[in-house]
Formats: structure tokens, sequence, C-alpha cells
């Protein structure tokens, strides 16, 4: 007896309106696993559901409110040309193992294929566009530091409010170049973790390079030390926590969009006297920045605070 030929009934097909990857910018990797990705309506935050990690790392949305009969087209480019316009979407972001600083993210969905993340401190997009651009992860204050990192710390505190400068962001460099961007927490608290800049080396007359035995090109690496240059960004975007109250989580562009406003002053003393626009780094060393009692002046934070000041 023949068996009946195999009959194409029907296709079922499942749209996940939106894809994220996420990159952790101290390793450059990306962060599959151990966090806490949700998503809900704008105006509707008691609709909120969760992103799963799949198995290439990517969190992907399933059961969008307001978007299940999206999610059962086609998916093929027919279908994708007539989507309508876009419904605004908040994507809150948290770390369960504490690495990460948590963020807030406004997109409009549904979203064809991975996100991809463009800085509101890039001028224009790259042409041709790099490969998925996953958005950036940036480290807590109470992130362990990977072995051979250097690491800067500070308590950011904004005098003029007398509290926390909560979600200040501070860049480091090296003779132009960019070592880390970091975030301060909703109580001001900052830590940038970057690999240690490139060892210096002895003036141009040290021994030649083919002397026998080799002789040494430059200091031991734990005589090693830079000169940093430090900016800040930091507008009040956020009020810091209190004990009555949680702070919102940040809106990720905003917070780093505060670097294209005119900067913020880092002041070495408490009398916002002496600007701080470098330290020295030394390697194996943690570094941690602090405003200094120039004049018996007792501030009103801790005496481990570092001053800050939006710029007028």
């Amino acid at each position: 007896m023949r068996p009946e030929p195999f009959r194409h009934l029907e296709t079922d097909t499942h749209v996940a309106p939106l894809g994220l990857r996420f990159r952790d910018v101290v390793s450059d990797t990306f962060v599959g696993e151990g966090l806490s990705v949700t998503v809900y309506p704008q105006a509707s935050a008691a609709r909120r559901v969760p992103l799963f990690a799949n198995r290439t790392g990517v969190y992907v949305l399933h059961h969008a409110p307001g978007l299940r009969d999206f999610e059962m087209g086609a998916g093929d480019d027919e279908f994708w040309a007539r989507v309508p316009a876009g419904k605004t979407f908040v994507v809150e972001v948290e770390d369960m193992e504490r690495r990460f600083l948590p963020f807030s993210l406004k997109l409009d969905l549904p979203q064809r294929g991975i996100y991809r993340w463009l800085s509101p401190l890039d001028s224009a997009p790259l042409s041709p566009p790099a490969p998925v651009a996953a958005i950036p992860l940036y480290s807590a204050p109470a992130r362990s530091t990977p072995a051979g990192l250097a690491v800067l710390r500070a308590d950011l505190w904004n005098p003029q409010l007398d509290a926390p400068a909560a979600w200040a962001v501070v860049e480091a460099r090296t003779d132009g170049q960019l070592l880390a961007r970091g975030i301060a927490d909703e109580r001001g608290r900052l830590a940038l973790i970057f690999p240690y800049p490139k060892p210096g080396r002895f003036p141009v007359n040290s021994p030649p390079a083919d002397a026998s035995p080799p002789a040494p090109r430059g200091p031991s690496l734990l005589a090693q030390e830079w000169r940093i240059t430090l900016r800040a960004g930091y507008t009040f975007l956020s009020p810091p926590a209190t004990t009555d109250t949680l702070a919102a989580l940040p809106d990720l562009r905003a917070t780093l969009a505060q670097l294209s406003a005119p900067p913020a002053s880092l002041w070495l003393d408490f009398t916002r006297r002496i600007a701080l626009t470098g330290v020295t780094l030394r390697y194996g060393r943690e570094l941690i920045l602090q405003s200094e009692d120039s004049i018996n002046h007792s501030p009103p934070a801790s005496p481990a605070a570092l001053y800050i000041t939006p710029a007028v």
C-alpha cells in the first residue's frame, strides 16, 4: 500500500518584535546571562513583560502588549514593508549579579532583527554600518576588578545640592586616547575599570635594541605611571535616591548625552578654587579620587567625596 504523499497544510510563524544584545565595555564581550530585561508600553508600566536570552545570548521579546497580531505575521520582506509606524516602549535592564549599572531605554516597536545601538556621542552612523552594535553595559561600583586591569573610583558629590551626583558621566584619557567611560550610580559612586595604557619606554639615548645581553627598554612594570586627563558630564539628570523612595532608572541615551553638553567641573578642593583635570595612574594601585581640605574647610559630605558641579 502506497503511503499518501506529504501535504503541507499551513505554516505557523512567530515574529519577535525585539531582539537585544548587550556588551560589557570592560571586556568588550557580549553578555547573555544574569540580566533582567523587561519591556512595557510607555504609558502602561503595569503591562511589563520579560525578555529571555536565546542560545546566542540575544534577549528576545515575545507576547509584547498590543503586538499580538504582528507576532503572527509572516516575517518576510513584504510583511515588514507593510508594518505600520511603531509604538513607543520602555526597556529596563538590571543586573542580578551586580556587575553593571541599571538603565532604561525608549524604543519604537517592532524592530526588525537585532536592535542596532547608536550612541548619542556618535556624530554620524558608521558607513558601512558596523556589525550588530550591542547596547553598552557600564560597571557598577560593587563590581570586582578583573586581574591585570586598572581601576579609578570616586564618590561624586554635588555641593550645590548637598547631594550625590547621581548618574554623572566621567571619561579618562591618555595622550588624547579614550581609556574608559563610566557612569556614577544613584548615590554618586563611580568605578572606571580599564586596561592599563601601553608601558612607557626609556628616552632616545637608551641602550640599542640589539645589545647583548638585551638591555631593558623601560622601567619595570611596577614603576610604570601615566598621566590621565579627566572629563565629566553632569546636568542634574535625575534626583538621587533617598531612604524613602527609589530613584527611577536613568535613560541611557540621556545619561551619555551629558557629555555632549559643556563639561562639568571636578574640583581638587572643597572650596572649588582648583579644578581637577588630570591625575597620575600607577601600575597595580587603585586610583581613588577625592577633593582635599585645602584651608581647613569642613565639607558637608564624606571626606572621601569628589566635588562636581555642572557647567554654568
